[in-house]
């Protein structure tokens, strides 16, 4: 990804809109948040959208919520109102399912999430859903995004049991989501008869995401995290059964000459996810203490390396750790495998 492109995603996590918000833009990321000012927050929550967070008032299919199904070239809409859709859509029941969800400020059509849903699109294994919750994660409202991600969670559940009912096999789904999307994948968990198979959260976001909110080894018989903005954007502590930390986990080293060092980090945690589907590109981590720690190779263990990402081991557990400065996904010469949209200039 660009500086170019750097500087249009912020502006769009930030989407710091003078007029209504009636502040500087020095620091637009925490401006968005709210993190530091209460009255910003409460001038514009009012324009925010709020979904009922309770099991029972939350009302699926939801206009704002949407399942969308890349298959054998075709894009469809999923009507959950219709209970034989899966059998008459372009699903593929030979081929393994990824659900994606996205974050704050996203959409199926998104940057940077589109880099992931492109990427499993083109290895052509995998029947690629999108869960598009954009309407309700828009900035200004990321407190609101965080409590719509109950009511997002609820819906996946119907949708999942729908597919299931049809024929989906839950052992042949993953659920990855990246930031916010990360802890919906384990929200769902609470919606659904059946155990979710596996999950992946790509730097599950931080900022006041409740501790019963988020994401944890108990949502999926496998639960694989990747930190690269651990403590900042991301969150610290342990997420999953396995818990990859890049490059200590806080921040990325090629993210330093960028405007926002912490968001980059964030972002890039779905570069490492992309770059991950082409086998000759999967990096190895090696064994290191339960927590992301700090420095080049601190708290490193004598074990075996294990492939990060879509091959993970569905019986590894424990803290791994990936030390490589490289941006992630990014060609090394024309016709190499990656996305340019992954590359720093």
């Amino acid at each position: 990804m660009s500086l170019v492109y750097i500087s249009a995603f912020i502006a769009l996590v930030a989407l710091v809109d003078a007029q209504l918000l009636n502040l500087s833009s020095t620091h637009p990321i925490r401006e968005a948040l709210f993190l530091n000012n209460a009255s910003a927050f409460n001038n514009t929550r009012d324009k925010c959208v709020w979904r009922p967070a309770t099991q029972n008032s939350a009302a699926c299919p939801d206009q704002d919520i949407n399942f969308i199904l890349y298959a054998e070239s075709n894009r469809e809409l999923v009507d959950l109102r219709e209970t034989d859709w899966l059998r008459q859509s372009s699903w593929n029941s030979t081929k393994e399912n990824v659900i994606i969800i996205h974050g704050y400020a996203g959409g199926d059509d998104t940057l940077p999430i589109a880099v992931l849903r492109d990427a499993y699109i083109n290895n052509g294994n995998y029947n690629v859903w999108m869960l598009d919750w954009g309407p309700l994660c828009q900035p200004p409202c990321y407190a609101a995004a965080v409590h719509n991600m109950r009511a997002v969670a609820k819906c996946a559940g119907e949708f999942l049991t729908l597919m299931r009912s049809s024929g989906m096999s839950p052992s042949r789904t993953v659920c990855v989501g990246h930031s916010l999307g990360a802890h919906i994948c384990g929200l769902i968990s609470h919606h659904v008869l059946f155990r979710l198979h596996r999950i992946i959260g790509l730097d599950p976001a931080r900022p006041l995401v409740p501790v019963q909110a988020r994401l944890s080894p108990g949502d999926a018989a496998a639960v694989h995290a990747l930190h690269t903005n651990a403590g900042h954007y991301g969150e610290m502590g342990r997420s999953g059964h396995v818990d990859f930390c890049i490059n200590g986990g806080k921040t990325q080293p090629y993210c330093q000459a960028t405007e926002n060092e912490s968001l980059c980090s964030h972002v890039w945690a779905i570069c490492y996810m992309a770059e991950s589907l082409h086998g000759e590109l999967t990096r190895k981590a090696e064994p290191c203490s339960r927590r992301c720690p700090s420095g080049s190779r601190p708290g490193h263990r004598i074990g075996i390396p294990i492939p990060m990402g879509q091959s993970t081991p569905l019986t590894t557990s424990g803290s791994y750790c990936v030390h490589d400065e490289r941006p992630p996904y990014c060609p090394s010469h024309p016709g190499a495998p990656g996305d340019k949209r992954c590359c720093i200039t």
